[in-house]
């Protein structure tokens, strides 16, 4: 129920304001909020949300209007960060419709959830706790314990108790959701697979490797069966599985699992994106566990030359700008960084090297005035 004080500032906010001319009518103030709020301009909103409200006082208690304006003024004030605020409203709006409409309302649910979702915003999990186990009991009163709903619920339960960094406490949550969920719809149900990505992620902050890697597994098989072998969506699924492989000692299966994850990226955003170096890096510490040295320098090396031509393309564009606005000092020492960055020689970026090397040597003797345009693209460049 609604806290009595809530209801009374907002009768005080209605009541007793100084005598003004007649209140627009709540429809064209609603109108007027939209509006401001659909450009992101949530005070100007908020300012004509509360109008409106002044507006609705004047019609019967049971306006359906009043709890317009109520989840307007909860999207409002969730927008700005300010949930305790919009939890406020939201009690307001639930409570006149369990005056006006009952307890059995099916609208409740969902407004209970939306609280849920704001006592996780307020970090206050406990409560967002409280509330969802009242969903869960109206979810299951509705449409039995093997439901959809009930899944999302045991779902959501899962989701609060890893942000209270419980992981131990998500495991039984996500396992009857999941359980639920292949009841209803079979091992291969596509709505498992976001529950099984975080059981895989919970088992491995739990070093359970063997029970990560079946979670993941089978979230892969899922995206495998939705999108075919070489599809992006496939990728944390396949990274997850590498690590509980390594984490198993497994290293043959982790380094098919790590190679084809390189495949997956490469094929997502090309050979040369700061992600493989990231991939790559993950590699070189397989290898170094395995005292594989050599490789996982092979590894790192690999990694630190993609960042390296990264940097590098990001230092040519500064020195781009900076020839067109006729800085010479600071374009030729941007193209000096940028050099420096590439060495010593790698055949990832020596072609990018020379072309920054050819651009330093022609544009350090070049007076200042002569620096009206911007140099020539690299090949880099050209390709983008």
């Amino acid at each position: 129920m609604l806290p009595a004080i809530f209801l009374c500032a907002l009768f005080l906010h209605a009541q007793d304001a100084p005598p003004q001319e007649p209140p627009a009518d709540a429809k064209s103030l609603l109108d007027t909020g939209n509006i401001a709020y659909m450009k992101g301009d949530y005070e100007t909103a908020r300012q004509s949300y509360l109008k409106a409200w002044d507006a609705v006082q004047q019609t019967p208690p049971e306006d359906p209007q009043r709890y317009d304006v109520l989840k307007r003024l909860v999207a409002v004030r969730s927008a700005v960060g300010e949930f305790k605020d919009a939890n406020d409203y939201l009690q307001a709006a639930i409570n006149w419709r369990e005056q006006t409409l009952g307890l059995a309302d099916p609208k409740i649910t969902e407004d209970l959830l939306q609280s849920v979702s704001l006592y996780r915003g307020m970090k206050d999990y406990g409560q967002a706790l409280v509330v969802l186990n009242r969903v869960l009991s109206m979810h299951v009163r509705e449409s039995n314990f093997d439901s959809v709903l009930v899944a999302d619920d045991y779902s959501r339960m899962a989701q609060i108790y890893l942000e209270q960094s419980k992981p131990e406490d998500a495991v039984s949550p996500l396992n009857t959701s999941l359980a639920i969920r292949t009841r209803l719809g079979g091992p291969l149900d596509p709505s498992m697979v976001y529950d099984l990505d975080r059981m895989g992620a919970v088992e491995t902050t739990l070093r359970e490797y063997d029970k990560a890697e079946n979670a993941f597994r089978h979230a892969l098989v899922i995206r495998e069966s939705l999108f075919g072998k070489m599809n992006a969506d496939l990728i944390p699924d396949v990274d997850g599985m590498a690590y509980a492989l390594f984490g198993q000692k497994k290293y043959d299966e982790a380094e098919a699992a790590y190679l084809r994850l390189i495949g997956l990226w490469t094929a997502s955003v090309g050979d040369d994106h700061p992600m493989i170096a990231i991939t790559l890096d993950k590699v070189a510490v397989f290898y170094a566990e395995q005292k594989k040295f050599d490789q996982a320098k092979e590894q790192a090396d690999h990694a630190n030359a993609i960042r390296a031509k990264f940097l590098a393309e990001g230092l040519s564009e500064q020195a781009s700008e900076q020839f067109s606005e006729g800085n010479k000092e600071q374009t030729v020492a941007l193209y000096q960084r940028a050099v420096k960055a590439l060495d010593p020689p790698n055949p990832i970026y020596d072609k990018l090297q020379k072309e920054l090397a050819d651009m330093l040597n022609t544009i350090a003797p070049m007076s200042p005035k002569s620096l009206t345009k911007k140099p020539p693209a690299t090949t880099a460049k050209k390709k983008q």
